[in-house]
C-alpha cells in the first residue's frame, strides 16, 4: 500500500474532533496531521491530547489556505483529506486505495452520508445536500468534494495545488484544474463519510450556500436558484410530508444572496 498521510484541516470543531481522530487511529492511520484554522474554542488543544501531530495558525485564513498547509506540510504520496466532523468505515483506506493502481487517477472521494436526523434541518441536510434520495453513480470525472478523499501528491502539485486564497470552493477550483490537465477525479458511492456535525437551520443553509456558490451569486444565476429552489427542492419536501424543511428550501436561495 502506498505511504499517506491523513490531514484534518479544523476550524471551531471542538465538539467533533476527538471523535474523527479516533477514528483514523482505529483506522490504522500512522500519520494524523491537524490543520488549526484559528480556532478559539480549544480544538488544537483537544487534537493534541488525541496525539495527533498539530499545527496552528495565528488566524483563520480559510479552507483553501488550511489545505494548502496540509500538502506542503506532508511528503508522503498520497494524503487523505478529511473534514472535521467525518468519520470514515473502517474499510475506507483499503478500497479508496485500490483506484490508484490507475496511474491516471487524481483523487477519489466518497459519499457523504449521516445518521438517522434528528432535526428538520438534518432532514433537509439529508435530501438536498447530502442527496441521500437520489441514486449515486461511479463517476471517473466528477466534480471533487474534499469532505474525505485521498489525492495524489503528484497530480495535486502538478496542476498547482489548492489555492490559498479561496475560502470555500477549494475542492471544486482543484478538482476542475486536475480534470483539465488529463487526471481522472472518482467519485465512488461505496466510500462512505459519516457525518457527525449536528446541524442547525443557520448553519445548514450555511453549508449549502458554501457548497453552491462559494463565490457569491446574483442575476440571473440567482433567479435559476430560486427557481430550482421552489420548482424542486421545496416541492420534493411536500411530497414527503415535511413542510418545514420546504421553508428551508425557499430560505435558501435567499441565504445566499445575503452572504454575497
Amino acid at each position: 500500500m502506498m505511504k499517506y498521510t491523513v490531514v484534518i484541516p479544523v476550524y471551531q470543531a471542538a465538539a467533533t474532533v476527538a471523535a474523527v481522530i479516533a477514528a483514523w487511529q482505529t483506522a490504522g492511520a500512522e500519520s494524523i496531521l491537524v490543520i488549526d484554522d484559528g480556532s478559539t474554542d480549544g480544538t488544537a488543544e483537544i487534537a493534541e491530547r488525541s496525539e495527533a501531530r498539530v499545527i496552528r495558525c495565528a488566524e483563520n485564513r480559510g479552507r483553501g489556505a488550511a489545505r494548502d498547509r496540509g500538502m506542503r506540510e506532508t511528503d508522503t504520496p498520497l494524503v487523505l483529506m478529511c473534514d472535521s466532523a467525518q468519520s470514515p468505515s473502517e474499510d475506507f483506506v483499503t478500497r479508496a486505495m485500490a483506484h490508484f493502481s490507475d496511474v491516471r487517477v487524481a483523487a477519489v472521494f466518497a459519499r457523504n452520508v449521516q445518521p438517522p436526523p434528528r432535526s428538520c434541518a438534518e432532514r433537509w441536510r439529508g435530501r438536498h445536500l447530502f442527496k441521500l434520495d437520489q441514486p449515486a453513480e461511479f463517476d471517473r470525472r466528477a466534480h471533487l468534494s474534499t469532505s474525505l478523499c485521498i489525492l495524489r501528491r503528484e497530480a495535486v502539485d502538478q496542476v498547482g495545488g489548492f489555492d490559498p486564497k479561496l475560502r470555500a470552493g477549494e475542492d471544486a477550483d482543484l478538482g476542475q484544474r486536475l480534470l483539465d490537465a488529463g487526471w481522472e477525479v472518482i467519485a465512488d458511492p461505496t466510500l462512505q463519510a459519516l457525518c457527525l456535525q449536528r446541524d442547525s437551520a443557520r448553519s445548514v443553509l450555511k453549508r449549502y450556500a458554501r457548497w453552491n456558490s462559494p463565490h457569491g451569486i446574483h442575476g440571473r444565476a440567482w433567479l435559476r436558484q430560486l427557481a430550482y429552489a421552489v420548482k424542486v427542492m421545496a416541492r420534493d419536501d411536500l411530497r414527503a410530508g415535511d413542510p418545514l424543511c420546504a421553508l428551508l428550501s425557499l430560505a435558501a436561495p435567499f441565504y445566499q444572496l445575503r452572504l454575497r
